[in-house]
């Protein structure tokens, strides 16, 4: 299994939605393509949020960084390579927030243009039920249509979490984050909205449970 980050971003205060994704994809995106140790790097360009009742403050997320590594050793030379400095350099230029760590995940999926994020956190970290999620993401993914695979990935437990001192972070990184990946636009969106209609299969384990719809772009 591939060590993997995953990064929540969010866009610089008062900077228009397509400018912040222009920067990300090409400005910084170039950057990164330098990272050292990096196996795949992914873009999710955050779209739509769906509304989950009772569910608290939206996580504050206009995108969403998927990065593997080859190993846990490429990992940490890549987080302390001169292209991380210039990676952080960048970010006060299109970014207001990011809050990030390392995550138990399965191996690089197959790319998909549009994706369902399920984002929360663990209602008690000491019962916390990564197979019972995963189930339940099992159940969504053979309920829609095509039947897309889903993905789990849960931040390890006292993670040592990416921040910035420049920037904001959030008070509560998700420490789950439930990914369907789908070829079309609109198959995403109904999944996004099934997948908020059936939380109530998760209230018993996981909390502040908010749903994103995302467009991903392949960096590497």
């Amino acid at each position: 299994m591939l060590p993997k980050r995953i990064t929540y971003l969010e866009k610089r205060d008062g900077m228009a939605r397509e400018d912040f994704r222009t920067h990300w994809s090409t400005v910084h995106a170039d950057i990164a393509r330098e990272l050292p140790g990096v196996a795949a790097y992914r873009q999710n360009h955050v779209a739509a949020a769906v509304s989950v009742p009772e569910e608290g403050t939206p996580y504050r997320v206009d995108g969403i960084v998927e990065l593997w590594f080859e190993d846990e050793g490429a990992a940490r030379a890549g987080y302390g390579s001169e292209v991380a400095d210039r990676l952080v350099l960048d970010e006060p230029r299109f970014l207001s927030g990011l809050s990030g760590g390392p995550v138990a995940a399965p191996g690089i999926p197959d790319p998909r243009p549009h994706k369902v994020w399920l984002l929360a956190r663990w209602r008690d970290a000491e019962t916390a039920d990564r197979p019972g999620v995963e189930a339940w993401a099992a159940g969504l993914a053979a309920d829609l249509q095509g039947a897309p695979d889903a993905a789990v990935n849960t931040l390890g437990p006292g993670a040592e979490l990416l921040l910035r001192d420049a920037l904001r972070h959030e008070d509560e990184i998700p420490e789950v984050a439930v990914v369907l990946g789908f070829e079309d636009a609109d198959a995403a969106a109904a999944a996004a909205a099934r997948a908020g209609e059936r939380v109530d299969g998760l209230r018993q384990v996981l909390r502040r449970i908010h749903v994103y719809v995302a467009e991903e772009l392949v960096i590497v």
